[in-house]
């Protein structure tokens, strides 16, 4: 939906809401003034009467009486003028009357218990409600189309710099720098703005550790592969090639595999995560929890140190690598051996250390160490690996604290 469109829409629907709002308003406008101009016309026809009757009857009205005289009165014949009264008409009953569709009556009772009414149409008065109502309606329409033209100026105004990001977004192309910056616009789209530009930066950065993530790969597969190719192809051609020793070849081709293509899919995404203020004694507690159970297999002892310190980093990928790290050290550590958790506090290091087993280890392969590198940088920490006869160690020295 392009911008344009969307002003439209907009202003749609604010009009829409305006139109109604005005309605519901012309609508009981016009009923109040309805029913305030029969009132008025009520209380016109009671003082008509009372003023007949004071100033004009001087004998006691019957049902047969003529009141032909009460039309000729000068003050009767004024108060019609100068109202809205119509088509007057005077009658005697016994009980008030009830006024019908389309008239407005008074009455006034007699000294004999006879009732004198006076009775009008409401032509007049519905003529003049209905000059006022068309006349609120034209005003209201004029206002309407100020307010529709004022919206779409004030649109047009605030979301040019919208439309430009939106033309910025659509020319931008993978590769290309990206400025999304904006001038003279709301805080609300320069949020929109950097929103963007933080999500183009994420996007890039996802980009080209893909493309890493598939170059190294393509290298570090092609050898075992190759590997296994070659040994099928001996094992086709050798006449002595026990088919024993082949299966058992084979398979620790196949575990080197597994094990490159483990290392290449470790961490092949970390996922939009913001970072979170993170406790490390909290984080090692949840993973030892679970990685209990292979450590009882081994009968490992696993030592965690009661410091801790707070980083602030995306909990999910800072999860995955110390489980990667325990789970490495777990797997390559010997039997009924020790494996050590240091939290240093003061310099905001953290270390792992176990016996070596004589094993290759998950991160001291290339592809591993280019992982790491690669986390160090997103996870703000330099990292360290000391590998000796006797002990393994990593130290991860952390930068992204609170």
């Amino acid at each position: 939906m392009n911008i344009r469109s969307l002003k439209i829409k907009i202003a749609l629907i604010f009009s829409i809401l305006i139109a109604i709002a005005f309605s519901l308003n012309w609508m009981v406008a016009t009923q109040t003034m309805h029913e305030d101009k029969m009132e008025d016309l009520e209380k016109a026809l009671h003082h008509l009467l009372n003023e007949s009757n004071d100033e004009y009857i001087t004998q006691p009205l019957t049902l047969k009486s003529d009141l032909t005289f009460l039309y000729l009165i000068p003050h009767n014949q004024m108060l019609v003028r100068s109202s809205e009264v119509t088509a007057l008409r005077f009658l005697v009953t016994k009980a008030p009357y009830s006024r019908q569709k389309n008239e407005i009556a008074a009455s006034l009772k007699l000294s004999n218990t006879l009732y004198l009414n006076a009775i009008s149409d409401d032509t007049k008065l519905q003529h003049s409600v209905n000059k006022y109502s068309q006349k609120l309606l034209v005003r209201y329409f004029v206002s309407l189309l100020i307010l529709l033209i004022i919206t779409i100026v004030l649109l047009d105004y605030y979301m040019k710099p919208l439309a430009t990001l939106a033309q910025k977004t659509h020319d931008w192309k993978s590769g290309d720098p990206f400025d999304f910056s904006l001038h003279r616009s709301t805080s609300e789209i320069d949020e929109v703005s950097t929103a963007f530009s933080t999500l183009i930066h994420r996007l890039e950065g996802y980009r080209t550790k893909e493309a890493q993530l598939f170059k190294e790969a393509a290298h570090e597969l092609k050898t075992p592969l190759a590997l296994m190719r070659s040994r099928l192809d001996v094992y086709e051609n050798a006449q002595h090639y026990e088919k024993g020793k082949f299966i058992t070849d084979l398979g620790e081709d196949i575990k080197r595999l597994t094990d490159e293509l483990q290392n290449v899919l470790f961490l092949e995404s970390s996922d939009f995560e913001d970072p979170t203020p993170l406790d490390l004694q909290t984080i090692f507690q949840t993973i030892l929890h679970k990685a209990a159970i292979l450590a009882q297999r081994k009968q490992l002892n696993i030592t965690l140190s009661p410091h801790t310190f707070t980083l602030n980093t995306p909990e999910k990928l800072l999860t995955k690598i110390l489980t990667a790290l325990i789970e490495n050290a777990l797997t390559y550590a010997p039997e009924n051996s020790t494996i050590e958790i240091h939290i240093d506090p003061m310099h905001k290091t953290l270390s792992l250390t176990n016996k070596s087993g004589g094993e290759k280890y998950l991160f001291s392969s290339k592809i591993g160490h280019k992982m790491l590198r690669r986390l160090s940088d997103e996870l703000q920490f330099t990292y360290t690996i000391c590998d000796d006869e006797e002990l393994y160690t990593i130290t991860l020295t952390f930068e992204n604290l609170l």
